[in-house]
C-alpha cells in the first residue's frame, strides 16, 4: 500500500472511530430504549447522521485496504449510507437501531483493531 494510501486510510478509520463513539454519546444521552429512540426525532436523526457519515468516510478507504480487511463489511456500510441519503424518509428504525445496537460495536473494535496494527 503506498505510504499516501496507508496515511489517508488511517485517517479515515480514525474518524469512522469518532463517529461511533458519537453514536455510543447518543445512547447515553438518550437511553439504550428503542422506544426513546423511535420517537425521538432528535435521538433518530443524531444517530442516522453519524451512520451516513461513517457510509461517506468507507467510501475514501483505498481498494487495497477493504480487501486487505474484507471481515467489515464496507458494501453494507456504504449501502446504508446510501439509504440515509436518498430515502431517508424510508428508513426503518427498527433496522438503524439494530445496526446501532449490534454493528456499530462490533465495526468501533474492529477499527480499533486495526489501528493498533497501523
Amino acid at each position: 500500500m503506498a505510504k499516501n494510501n496507508k496515511t489517508r486510510d488511517k485517517s479515515v478509520i480514525e474518524h469512522i472511530v469518532e463517529h461511533c463513539i458519537r453514536i455510543f454519546e447518543a445512547k447515553e444521552i438518550f437511553g439504550d430504549d428503542y422506544s426513546v429512540f423511535a420517537e425521538n426525532h432528535i435521538y433518530f436523526d443524531a444517530v442516522s447522521m453519524n451512520l451516513l457519515q461513517i457510509g461517506e468516510l468507507a467510501k475514501h478507504l483505498s481498494k487495497e485496504f477493504t480487501e486487505k480487511n474484507n471481515n467489515i463489511p464496507w458494501i453494507s456500510i456504504i449501502s446504508l449510507r446510501n439509504i440515509v441519503v436518498h430515502g431517508y424518509e424510508i428508513l426503518k428504525k427498527d433496522r438503524v437501531w439494530n445496526t446501532v445496537c449490534e454493528d456499530v460495536p462490533i465495526l468501533h473494535k474492529q477499527c480499533l483493531k486495526i489501528l493498533e496494527k497501523m
